[in-house]
């Protein structure tokens, strides 16, 4: 009976495991230390950058270049009820599998406000917005 529940608990630890790394894989991928944190991930149309969205973390917005083409990635979280933008995220340098973390959100959206996580990538600091993708919640 022991051996039954020892595998048991084996196996569902195995799950848990398996399930975590790979529906929060790209934090992962960027060294984060909060990658079970995340519950929004928006990717490029190329898969070349992620922004990442932890409601629990006091709406912590990160961005991650995941590709060696020398583009900065930028990631913003705009208020759709209020118009505003409300956290911004860039990784500076364009370094491949680098992330600029712990941008909270300001002021933090109420109860039933919408909002629009949009990322993007671009050459140097005034380049225009490729490959870029939204989701709204």
């Amino acid at each position: 009976m022991k051996q039954r529940i020892g595998a048991v608990v084996l196996a569902t630890l195995m799950l848990l495991t398996v399930g975590a790394t790979t529906a929060y894989a790209n934090p992962a991928k960027a060294g984060s230390t909060a990658a079970l944190m995340f519950e929004v991930v928006v990717e490029t149309t190329n898969d070349s950058a992620a922004a990442f969205l932890s409601v629990y973390n006091a709406w912590e917005l990160s961005v991650c270049d995941n590709a060696k083409d020398g583009m900065r990635a930028r990631a913003e979280l705009r208020n759709l009820t209020t118009g505003r933008v409300i956290a911004t995220a860039e990784d500076a340098n364009g370094s491949f599998n680098e992330c600029d973390e712990g941008n909270h959100a300001y002021p933090t959206p109420r109860l039933n406000d919408t909002v629009r996580v949009t990322v993007w990538v671009q050459d140097g600091a005034s380049g225009s917005r490729q490959y870029s993708a939204s989701q709204i919640y």
